[in-house]
């Protein structure tokens, strides 16, 4: 692909993360995990988003989630699947995700169209490697648009996620000194990291390779699957879903 497809794929990406981060650490969304039983929305977050694993380790769930502090990861997953286990844990999570996108996503444009091309890509992004994306990408999807289009959004994240997951770690850059790089340290600490932090000054290069890492490659999953259009279509449909669903949904823990 060109860089202007590289530019879609990164701008899609940035937008579909930032619709799925809204859902994640939404007010209605933490209400619903703990009316489930959980006894925080975090341990319903990593049993949630983790369960597709399985009934996995704590220490292995860590290894797949990767940029979080361990001990936080093992302690949210072990707790989380006290109360639902992994496998049920998981269908929560997605028809939690569902019904959010039925509730806050249904005046968006173009979902089907969010939907038809997301599930192209998906259809042909391979899955050694990465496997949180594995096995969501294996979920069954609703059939309602509004539902449909946040599932497949999620995949797509997913599919990012676990891309750029890898990228770091051949680039040598630890998680907390990308996290630093990235957002500073209030976030590598939200991220369950606690000081002293590293120092990451003169590293900048390294991240910034990641991230060239992560969308070019991300270019050549999205160009096996879409035409230059038709990932300009993604893009632009992306951006303008994530408009909408900040202006129905409450902000975000934080925001």
């Amino acid at each position: 692909m060109s860089d202007t497809d590289i530019d879609a794929v990164r701008s899609s990406g940035a937008a579909i993360g930032e619709a799925i981060s809204v859902f994640m650490l939404n007010p209605d969304t933490f209400a619903k995990s703990l009316a489930a039983g959980y006894p925080d929305p975090f341990a319903a977050y990593f049993a949630g988003r983790g369960g597709v694993l399985g009934d996995a380790t704590g220490t292995t769930v860590s290894a797949v989630f990767a940029v979080f502090e361990p001990n936080l990861t093992r302690s949210c997953w072990e707790k989380g699947c006290a109360v639902h286990g992994a496998s049920e844990s998981a269908e929560l999570y997605w028809d939690q995700l569902a019904g959010f996108g039925r509730t806050y996503l249904a005046g968006a444009d173009g979902l089907d169209r969010i939907a038809a091309l997301g599930e192209k890509v998906i259809g042909e992004a391979p899955e050694p490697g990465l496997p949180l994306y594995a096995g969501w990408r294996a979920m069954p999807l609703a059939a309602d648009a509004p539902a449909r289009a946040l599932q497949v959004m999620f995949v797509l994240r997913e599919l990012r996620a676990a891309v750029h997951f890898n990228a770091l770690t051949i680039s040598g850059l630890s998680p907390v000194e990308a996290h630093i790089l990235n957002h500073g340290t209030d976030y590598a600490a939200f991220m369950g990291w606690q000081p002293p932090y590293a120092d990451a000054n003169g590293k900048e290069s390294l991240y910034a390779e990641v991230e060239d890492t992560t969308n070019r490659r991300m270019s050549q999953l999205f160009g096996s699957a879409l035409t230059a259009a038709e990932a300009e279509e993604l893009a632009e449909l992306s951006v303008a879903a994530l408009a909408s669903l900040k202006a129905s949904a409450p902000p975000p823990i934080g925001a």
